[in-house]
């Protein structure tokens, strides 16, 4: 072996080394040197502001050298994708100094909006077919926050209009604290009192949300070329975007909203003293659409 191989085996050993440290060090503790390859500024700028701006990128980013060199070579191959896909693992969620009791201590109460909700059932059992995962919900940025809860997700499925039986579609699992007392046209009346005579919710509350949900064709073609062959099939869908990828639902769904959109009937249910219906259990008015014999898409 030649002094000048040995010379260029040594320098091209440093070099690799000093790369190696500088990827580990350096990348993992600045985050700001990740803008420099990927086009993440609104991504990046919504971090610098949020609750986890104390906690590095490859904290939670499923990332390390090997991707990094990987795409260097695209890159030069002109195959590089600048926006790619990021994965976020619920391991990283789940590690240790982060968020591991959270399917210990798994119920919280969303205070703005007093609805009890339990990760463990939503975290450990499929959802209509559907194994979610910690970004299904903590979305990436919403409302300008990083990973905060995007409650618009909870109404795609608790909202669907394809759903008429489960329990999640009787409005008391969220809404299980009824006002005391409300008005309507200056009229001052019980929120209870037209459940104890037998009436349901959409009795009055009769759209509550805007929006289906549904999924167009043409979304397919942001990322696939003249692949819709399976488009039918919800459940294989679901788990290659949804389970594997980590696709956020509304890439591909239309936006749903919910509140209280319009009134009716409620001057009459509040003069009714004959009840509708005997014998229901008022504090859970479930399957409303099948009780008033309207169509699905009356249900909201």
């Amino acid at each position: 072996m030649t002094k000048i191989t040995v010379i260029v085996i040594s320098v091209l050993l440093v070099f690799s080394v000093a790369t190696y440290f500088f990827a580990r060090e350096v990348m993992v503790t600045q985050p700001g040197i990740c803008k420099y390859c990927h086009f993440i500024a609104p991504f990046y700028n919504k971090w610098e502001r949020s609750t986890h701006r104390m906690v590095p990128c490859l904290k939670c980013h499923d990332y390390g050298p090997l991707n990094a060199l990987s795409g260097q070579l695209r890159f030069i191959a002109g195959t590089y994708n600048p926006r790619p896909l990021t994965k976020v693992p619920d391991s990283k969620c789940l590690q240790a100094g982060c968020h591991q009791m959270r399917l210990i201590e798994s119920k919280v109460i969303f205070t703005r909006w007093n609805i009890a909700f339990d990760h463990k059932p939503h975290f450990t059992q499929h959802r209509r077919g559907i194994g979610l995962h910690c970004r299904s919900c903590h979305s990436d940025i919403v409302q300008g926050e990083h990973m905060k809860v995007s409650i618009n997700v909870c109404f795609l499925c608790h909202l669907n209009l394809q759903d008429t039986t489960e329990h999640k579609k009787r409005c008391t699992v969220c809404h299980s604290q009824l006002k005391v007392n409300v008005q309507y046209k200056g009229v001052s009346f019980r929120h209870v009192q037209p459940l104890e005579k037998g009436y349901l919710c959409i009795s009055c509350h009769t759209s509550v949300k805007i929006g289906e949900g549904r999924v167009s064709k043409e979304k397919c073609f942001f990322c696939h070329i003249d692949r819709t062959e399976r488009f039918d099939e919800w459940e294989f869908i679901h788990q290659q975007h949804v389970t594997k990828k980590q696709i956020a639902c509304f890439f591909c769904h239309d936006f749903v909203e919910h509140g209280n959109i319009k009134l009716e009937n409620v001057e009459r249910v509040i003069r009714d003293r004959a009840p509708e219906k005997k014998g229901r259990d008022v504090k859970s008015p479930d399957n409303c659409m099948l009780d008033r014999g309207m169509p699905a898409a009356r249900i909201s």
